[in-house]
């Protein structure tokens, strides 16, 4: 420790000795400690500057670069426009919905049916006297790039709803609801239904009514490059089953549920779904309705729930302000630009897709503790990441952890999980007492011996 500069406090000693005892290497473990507060010490440092693979905790530094690059005040703007004159209810021209990333639309952290926010949208076309368009619905899914999925991502995980694609037009967290009601009798056909959209798909069920059983299970998945979705499982008699499917192309989804919403409002296209390639395709007409989400409302089911799509939008979002294109390939530039800029060494960081999915990812246990010292100590953008943060025993990722009278309440942190290569990590602030002012944490294990539980364990001995 006298030769790499880690502090060797009698806190560091005992949390090495957990990490010992665990079976936790040295160069598969990073827990840094801090004192709160503006010039806080550092207390521990046991392999601080590791390159792990930092699973979900990844969700700490897409929330730090999208409140420096796009500011705690961005909202995702939805537009809709019209190209061209209404006259007795004619749109003599097209109807463009503008996307800007907004991950949230139909999302589960809303209020309302999947399809509120375009209700609300189609409300406005309705509003601007337009039954009939006599050109098309475009699509313009502004700056990001159209790689919905990461190809790091195991196969695994792009068929579930937690893999889905994230796009500039996003909606359910591009996922279909399927859901399955089981017949009056065994082997009867159960009724299948999708309450967001059926989508520009074929379904083929073979879903089946079975007795005997309390719980349905479903499985879904999208074939012939997305052309047909084939539904499995087995449902109770007179029971529903239901689940969420990730769709090939979250734009196209989009864009179905739309019409759909148009037509059930009387308002007919003659024209074609189209997705803008062209500038002259994506250029606004007269604005006729927005819906804005604001950044806050969207970081804090991404970190209290860690929510993927979320963060995947988010970081391509943050990559097109900070680079001109919202791309993959971007992320790991905007995550240095961020450390950068606030005099914080990046160190052997590689974030490629902004939610920590990745098991290519790398970071250091060190930036993520300098990262949340330095939103710790930032009046205006400080409170948001913080607010956004699970709390121990009662929100989010940790409602369950470290729920005893001694903790619940006083951990507010990122949890992360990936179960292929054994990762579990955990970053945030503890409460101080008795007028202490408190931790700043960042723990990332990989690997054998890597638990919540020792984690938590760990975590205790900062509450002490």
């Amino acid at each position: 420790s006298a030769r790499t500069g880690a502090p060797t406090t009698a806190l560091a000693r005992r949390l090495a000795a957990k990490l010992d005892k665990a079976g936790v290497t040295a160069a598969r473990r990073g827990v840094v400690v801090a004192e709160r507060g503006t010039g806080g010490r550092l207390v521990v440092e046991l392999g601080g500057r590791n390159a792990l693979i930092p699973a979900s905790v990844a969700k700490v530094l897409t929330a730090a670069v999208a409140l420096d690059w796009l500011g705690p005040g961005h909202t995702f703007d939805t537009r809709v426009s019209v190209r061209g004159e209404i006259r007795d209810g004619v749109l003599h021209g097209d109807l463009v919905v503008h996307g800007s990333g907004d991950p949230s639309i139909g999302s589960s952290s809303r209020s309302g049916p999947p399809t509120a926010v375009l209700e609300e949208l189609v409300k406005a076309v309705h509003d601007a006297g337009i039954r009939q368009v006599h050109g098309n619905l475009v699509l313009d899914d502004g700056q990001l790039d159209r790689e919905f999925v990461h190809t790091s991502w195991s196969k695994s995980d792009r068929v579930s709803a937690y893999g889905a694609g994230s796009a500039g037009l996003n909606l359910s967290e591009g996922c279909v609801v399927v859901q399955a009601k089981g017949a009056a009798r065994a082997g009867g056909e159960p009724r299948v239904s999708f309450p967001t959209t059926s989508g520009a798909w074929l379904a083929h069920s073979e879903v089946k009514t079975v007795a005997g059983i309390k719980h349905g299970g479903l499985s879904a998945l999208f074939a012939t490059e997305g052309q047909r979705l084939r539904i499995k499982g087995r449902v109770p008699i007179g029971k529903p089953a239901g689940l969420r499917a990730p769709v090939p192309d979250p734009v196209q989804f989009y864009g179905g549920a739309f019409s759909k919403v148009l037509g059930r409002a009387g308002v007919r296209v003659e024209g074609k779904l189209i997705v803008a390639l062209s500038a002259a395709e994506r250029a606004p007409g007269r604005i006729i309705g927005v819906h804005r989400t604001s950044l806050r409302d969207v970081l804090d089911p991404m970190n209290r729930d860690s929510r993927n799509v979320m963060a995947s939008t988010v970081f391509k979002v943050c990559d097109a302000r900070a680079l001109g294109v919202g791309s993959w390939r971007n992320g790991t530039e905007a995550v240095r630009r961020m450390a950068v800029n606030r005099r914080l060494d990046p160190g052997p960081t590689k974030i490629l897709d902004g939610s920590g999915l990745s098991l290519d990812n790398r970071i250091s246990a060190r930036l993520l503790c300098d990262v949340l010292r330095a939103f710790d100590t930032d009046p205006l953008r400080g409170p948001a990441l913080f607010e956004s943060l699970p709390t121990s025993g009662k929100t989010g990722t940790l409602r369950r952890r470290m729920a005893s009278r001694k903790l619940k309440g006083r951990v507010h942190a990122k949890t992360g999980t990936l179960n292929d290569k054994r990762v579990r990590s955990l970053a945030g602030y503890v409460d101080g007492t008795g007028g202490k002012p408190g931790y700043v944490f960042a723990i990332v294990l990989n690997g054998r011996g890597a638990s919540h539980g020792l984690i938590d364990q760990l975590v205790q001995e900062l509450a002490r």
